[in-house]
């Protein structure tokens, strides 16, 4: 699947920022940052327009000036609580207002996809069923690691090394991957990845989709 534009959930869109890459990202897509949206409260998440107080919460200057650039660029996901898809996802436990406003939003457009960090609500997805599974194609949804992968394939493993490891402090799994105390090796880092994303789809019963993994399939 080959989306148009990208919506981002706040776990996504605050590690971007924290790492740098948000326009990488964008890049690596082939889309523009004006193809990314956002929802709403993320302004107030991460203290949009205060900077010592956004500095806080996002640990340094570089990643303040990434909010400030997201916000200024991205569209905003709206959704109308009326949707049926909303309602249907509603009932589903493990998936915060967040989420569910943001898979209602999928289900609404195909060109879509979908950037999260938020693995409880994809799990929590995988066992909604009837008419709202076909709504929808997993291949629209890409978890954050998976990001990451697409950002390795475009600019190459050092670079993205570089941007995660200075930053520790953002993602526990994906600081693994790249080493904590000493730099992963570049093979070391794409069996990281393998080994998270077969893990998130078993825990998708299967239906967790990777490009990575179906590129990579069999090495």
């Amino acid at each position: 699947m080959s989306a148009t534009h990208y919506l981002l959930d706040s776990d996504a869109a605050k590690a971007l920022c924290q790492y740098g890459l948000v326009e990488d990202l964008a890049t690596a897509l082939g889309i523009q940052l004006s193809d990314f949206a956002i929802l709403a409260q993320l302004r107030f998440q991460l203290h949009h327009g205060k900077p010592q107080k956004a500095l806080k919460k996002l640990g340094s200057e570089l990643a303040v000036a990434q909010l400030d650039l997201l916000i200024s660029n991205a569209d905003e996901v709206v959704v109308l609580v009326e949707s049926a898809n909303y309602l249907l996802l509603e009932g589903t436990p493990d998936i915060d207002g967040g989420e569910l406003a943001l898979f209602a939003a999928l289900c609404a457009d195909t060109n879509a996809g979908l950037i999260t960090g938020d693995k409880r609500s994809l799990v929590a997805l995988c066992n909604v069923e009837g008419k709202l599974q076909e709504a929808f194609t997993w291949t629209q949804i890409i978890c954050l690691e998976e990001a990451v992968a697409i950002l390795v394939a475009h600019f190459g493993w050092a670079y993205v090394s570089e941007r995660v490891r200075v930053r520790p402090d953002v993602n526990n799994a994906i600081s693994n991957i790249f080493g904590r105390s000493a730099a992963a090796s570049e093979i070391s880092i794409f069996e990281g990845l393998q080994s998270y994303l077969k893990e998130l789809q078993v825990n998708t019963q299967g239906k967790y989709y990777s490009s990575f993994l179906a590129e990579h399939q069999g090495q």
